[in-house]
C-alpha cells in the first residue's frame, strides 16, 4: 500500500518533475475544494431528489410494463372465448338454416306438386267443359 505508493510517486517525480506534479496537486485540490464547497445540503437534497425520481420512474415502468402484459393477456384470453363462442353461435345458426333450407325444399317440391295435380285438374276439366258443350250443340240444341 504506502510503499507501493512512494515508489510510484518517486517514479512519477523525477519522470516529470516537481512543477508538473505541483500544477497537479493544485488543480486537484481546485476542483476537490470546489466540490467540498458546493456540496451543500441543498445539493444533496437536489441529488437525492434526482435519485428517487430516477428510481419511481424505474419502479413505475416496471409496474406499467406488468400491468400491460397482464392487460394484454386478459384481452387475448377474452377474445379466444369471444371468437369461440361466436364460432359456436355461427355453428348452429348454420345449422338451423339448413333445416330450414330442407323443410322450405320440402315445401317447395309439395306445392309443386299441387300445382301440377292442379293443372292437370284444370286440363280434364277444360277437356269435359268442350266435351259438354260439345254434347250439349249436337244433341240439345
Amino acid at each position: 500500500g504506502t510503499m507501493g505508493g512512494l515508489l510510484v510517486g518517486g517514479l512519477l517525480f523525477k519522470t516529470v518533475g516537481w512543477r508538473v506534479l505541483a500544477v497537479s496537486g493544485m488543480i486537484y485540490g481546485l476542483v476537490y475544494g470546489y466540490e467540498r464547497l458546493t456540496w451543500t445540503n441543498q445539493a444533496k437534497m437536489r441529488a437525492f431528489k434526482q435519485q428517487y425520481v430516477e428510481h419511481a420512474a424505474r419502479k413505475l415502468r416496471l409496474i406499467v410494463d406488468m400491468t400491460s402484459a397482464n392487460c394484454s393477456h386478459q384481452v387475448q384470453q377474452e377474445l379466444s372465448s369471444t371468437f369461440a363462442r361466436l364460432c359456436h353461435m355461427v355453428d348452429e345458426t348454420t345449422a338451423e338454416m339448413k333445416d330450414e333450407v330442407k323443410q322450405i325444399d320440402k315445401n317447395i317440391k309439395q306445392l309443386d306438386e299441387v300445382a301440377n295435380k292442379s293443372k292437370v285438374l284444370r286440363n280434364e276439366a277444360s277437356f269435359l267443359a268442350n266435351k259438354l258443350d260439345m254434347f250439349q250443340t249436337s244433341y240439345l240444341a
